[in-house]
This record gives structure tokens, C-alpha cells and sequence, in this order.
């Protein structure tokens, strides 16, 4: 195997956590980021419309669902799209142009980790951008 990539246990506080990139409709706060890896939370904020389009770049993107429901679009056209909800996983290949929005729930919120490197983020115009 190759290098580790932590030395000690560590912990990162709530109060600890830094802003992350902002696409509107989607609050994120960095926790941690050491090599190829970059994890955080996200806040959905995108209640009476969908958040803006947007891909993560160089990042390979696992998320889990902490609290609420999103609809996620994505494909062609923005055609395609599933739901998740609490308890929910949901993997992203990097470049893949999508874009969330509440269907449930007052906080809702994620958190992620993403593989790759770079920027963690690119919002843009629509779903063939």
C-alpha cells in the first residue's frame, strides 16, 4: 500500500470547520483536506428552486445524507435525476453536471468526500455547459 495518509488520530470540531466553494442554493464547509482527499458537509438551502448546475471538477465525489430529501437532476438536457433521502449514499464520477433541490425537510443536510485534485468545484450555466 502506499503512503498513509494520516500520522494520529485526529479531530476536526464542529466550530472547526472552514467555508468550502459556495453554489447557490448549497451552503459547504471544508472539515478536512490532506492529499487527494477533500471532505465536508453541505447545507441545501435550495428550497423554491433547484440549486445552480454544477460539476466537481478533477473530484471523484461520495456523499451520505445526514437529515432531509433532495431530488438531484443530472444527464443530458438535465433529464435524468433521483431522490435521496436520510441514510442515503450517492457517488458522483468527477465532471458530472448536476444540481440539487429539498423535496423534504427544514435542515437539510450532507456530508461528502471527494478523491482528485484541484478546484473541488465549478458552477455552470446548465446541464450541457
Amino acid at each position: 500500500m502506499g503512503n498513509p495518509l494520516f500520522s494520529d488520530i485526529g479531530i476536526i470540531r464542529a466550530n472547526e470547520l472552514e467555508e468550502g466553494p459556495i453554489t447557490p442554493g448549497q451552503i459547504r464547509r471544508k472539515a478536512l483536506e490532506v492529499g487527494d482527499l477533500w471532505v465536508g458537509e453541505c447545507h441545501v438551502t435550495a428550497l423554491d428552486q433547484p440549486s445552480q448546475w454544477h460539476h466537481h471538477k478533477d473530484f471523484d465525489s461520495v456523499m451520505y445524507m445526514l437529515s432531509g430529501r433532495i431530488r438531484v437532476d443530472h444527464g443530458p438536457g438535465g433529464t435524468k435525476s433521483f431522490e435521496l433521502g436520510a441514510g442515503d449514499y450517492a457517488y458522483f464520477p468527477r465532471r458530472v453536471i448536476h444540481r440539487a433541490q429539498i423535496l423534504e425537510g427544514e435542515d437539510v443536510r450532507y456530508v461528502f468526500l471527494r478523491v482528485g485534485q484541484g478546484e473541488t468545484l465549478e458552477n455552470v450555466d446548465g446541464p450541457d455547459a
